[in-house]
């Protein structure tokens, strides 16, 4: 997933690996995540949190620690 944070820097974060630990042990709130139609359902709440319809929701400071900067393509 690509996002803008409020750096002005557009990074690279990567939920694949939370999303399939979540859906190993069926946990039926993220493992949804893994539907990628429901995955592309996701908003931004007022403070820039991304969140879905069901309660999951990823603190924009966590998803940019985990993020990577992104490679301007030539």
């Amino acid at each position: 997933m690509t996002c803008l944070f409020n750096t002005d820097e557009v990074r690279t974060v990567n939920l694949k690996a939370i999303i399939e630990k979540y859906r190993r042990i069926n946990d039926g709130l993220i493992s949804r995540l893994s539907d990628a139609d429901y995955f592309k359902s996701v908003k931004l709440d007022s403070y820039g949190t991304l969140v879905w319809d069901n309660g999951v929701d990823f603190d924009p400071d966590n998803l940019y620690r985990m993020s990577e900067k992104e490679i301007a393509p030539f």
